[in-house]
């Protein structure tokens, strides 16, 4: 989910998640086949802050293959990605390298600039134009802060040949005129980066939601059932909410938690998963967090 979202978004998580512990969590939510699918998939189109993310998945889905050239793969391998209605697996393989820049790109909501340090939009390079026209619109459309300077920075990086013909990295200007608003920018750590060229290949796993929300729920599927009232009583409160242990010694929520880690899991790894589960009738999608609890004897499936 990626690289230039979560550095655009990384600051708001660790505040949200500032103060907020537990020794293992539990959630969970009732579930249809979309529902299903999207907790078992990934968004192959994001439009905003960083548009060019996933622009080689969707050249990759569209005409069979697709490029890129960055320090490291732009998309992970994981979940399939959703795209129009279908659902597909990514891989890449290294094609080579080549000399590029790596930089930031800080834009400033509410500064001003001098007029002959203004390049108009249309001016930038078509690289230039992809890096900052979906984060221009976005920001755009936000109330202007008080605060002096940047309220955003997006790393990037450019091949030599992107490099020599931006406009943003050339040095003459120091704001951008968009839809009749001056958008001061800074540039910052700028260095020169080897880059490695990578080409995505996909495989379609499911030709439409129904589809699969049905091969998630035969390959990974499992009921509980018999289960004490303590056992129960983490489950209940855990729907439609969280459950949380307050210690290690919480003996229902270690039962619950060496049931789910017995079964295949949708994604799981040491420290927490997603397993879908059927529950008294019900179908859900579930949350657990391992938290404290040791999980070095437990292996882990999925």
């Amino acid at each position: 989910m990626e690289r230039k979202a979560l550095a655009a978004l990384g600051l708001l998580a660790l505040v949200a998640l500032a103060g907020c512990s537990a020794t293992g969590s539990l959630s969970m939510e009732a579930a249809n086949d979309a529902e299903i699918a999207e907790a078992a998939s990934r968004p192959a189109v994001v439009d905003s802050p960083a548009p060019d993310d996933r622009r080689v998945v969707r050249e990759a889905i569209e005409n069979g293959s697709g490029t890129a050239t960055a320090t490291d793969p732009p998309v992970q391998r994981g979940l399939p990605l959703a795209y129009e209605g279908s659902y597909y697996e990514i891989d890449w393989n290294v094609t080579g390298t080549g000399p590029g820049t790596a930089f930031a790109v800080g834009v400033d909501l509410n500064g001003t600039a001098p007029a002959d340090q203004t390049v108009g939009f249309e001016e930038l390079s078509e690289r230039d134009r992809r890096l900052l026209g979906n984060l221009l619109t976005a920001m755009s459309e936000r109330e202007p802060r008080l605060s002096p300077g940047p309220e955003i920075a997006i790393p990037e990086e450019y091949t030599m040949s992107e490099t020599n013909e931006s406009v943003l990295l050339s040095g003459e200007y120091s704001a951008v005129r968009y839809n009749g608003t001056v958008y001061p920018f800074v540039l910052e750590e700028r260095r020169e980066e080897t880059l490695t060229r990578y080409r995505y290949t996909v495989g379609r796993v499911a030709e439409s939601t129904n589809a699969y929300a049905q091969q998630l729920r035969d390959e990974h599927l499992f009921r509980l059932s018999g289960l004490s009232e303590g056992e129960r009583s983490v489950m209940n409160e855990a729907i439609n909410g969280v459950y949380y242990a307050e210690g290690t010694d919480d003996e229902s929520f270690q039962s619950i938690m060496d049931q789910f880690s017995a079964e295949s899991a949708i994604e799981a790894d040491s420290y927490d998963g997603t397993w879908l589960v059927r529950y008294d009738g019900k179908v859900y999608t579930a949350d657990l967090s391992y938290g404290g609890f040791d999980q070095d004897e437990r292996p882990i499936a999925g």
